[in-house]
């Protein structure tokens, strides 16, 4: 078996090969930094309202016409049946392990805009679990003894 060295020309294509590797990874950690900048966004927006409000339209900019909530322990299965289409929800979230979140999905038509796995802890959208929302209506209050559920937000308009 013969053993070679590789030449210039061969490392020049190994470092060009790494640095778009290197671009992808970058460009793909981005991407999926902005479900972070939305939850922020959102909890920010809780907090500063005393932990009282919430207006999606307003913290999550783009041309979204509706909100979907996937609650914990959400399937790709009940993700379809809330967005009236197929969405990899557990391939794309940790929603089907992990307690801890809400999935909020914003959508145009048939196309998932944006979504972000956002922590019950800075405002919980579980007690909405396979329920969407227009974006008129995507306004939300917290209700600390729900008549049915646990204290978390709900729509604003059913008070």
């Amino acid at each position: 078996m013969a053993c070679t060295l590789p030449t210039a020309g061969t490392l020049d294509s190994v470092m060009l090969s790494h640095i778009r590797c290197c671009t992808l990874v970058l460009m793909l950690a981005t991407l999926c930094g902005c479900g972070d900048a939305l939850s922020s966004s959102i909890a920010d927006q809780f907090s500063e309202s005393g932990r009282k409000t919430v207006d999606l339209a307003s913290a999550v900019p783009g041309n979204w016409n509706r909100v979907c909530v996937l609650g914990p322990y959400s399937t790709n299965a009940s993700a379809a049946e809330a967005l009236g289409f197929d969405w990899p929800a557990e391939t794309l979230t940790d929603i089907a392990r992990n307690d801890g979140i809400s999935v909020l999905i914003f959508v145009q038509g048939k196309s998932v805009l944006r979504y972000a796995e956002h922590p019950r802890r800075s405002g919980d959208f579980s007690n909405l679990t396979g329920r969407c929302f227009p974006r008129a209506s995507a306004k939300f209050v917290q209700v600390d003894r729900p008549a049915k559920g646990w204290p978390g937000l709900f729509p604003a308009d059913a008070k």
